[in-house]
């Protein structure tokens, strides 16, 4: 553990491959993201109805690909040992960007398509009394 801790840990760029029980984790985590993605897709496709649902589905199917990818050309070179594409800081900054886009689709699911959803139908209320073409 006190390994995991040290900055020499992170920060060597001579990769070392995985245990064989890590390297099957983490290969399945990368491909769970890329299968989770599909699912996503599949369900933004199924609900017609809810435009904000639709597009909070898309950008999380968006999320986990690029980081599903990601994590399995990074998995990939740290299995080949490429002196710097397989570092394990990659996996830091993989990590990092994972939970800020996470974080900025939690901010779109909360604030953002209530807000959007309030503006509609103060919209659809103003609208009700214009007169329209037919």
């Amino acid at each position: 553990m006190n390994s995991l801790l040290s900055l020499s840990f992170w920060f060597d760029l001579s990769p070392v491959a995985f245990s064989p029980i890590p390297q099957t984790i983490l290969f399945f985590l990368f491909a769970l993201l890329i299968l989770l993605a599909s699912v996503g897709k599949i369900i933004a496709r199924q609900k017609k109805g809810d435009r904000f649902a639709v597009s909070l589905y898309r950008r999380i199917a968006t999320m986990l690909t690029t980081f599903g990818i990601l994590g399995l050309i990074w998995f990939f070179f740290t299995f080949e040992e490429v002196y710097f594409f397989g570092a394990r800081f990659w996996f830091l900054i993989w990590a990092i960007a994972l939970i800020a886009w996470s974080a900025v689709l939690y901010r779109y699911g909360t604030v953002v398509i209530p807000g959007r959803r309030l503006q509609g139908e103060a919209k659809s209320q103003e609208n009700k009394y214009l007169p329209r073409r037919k």
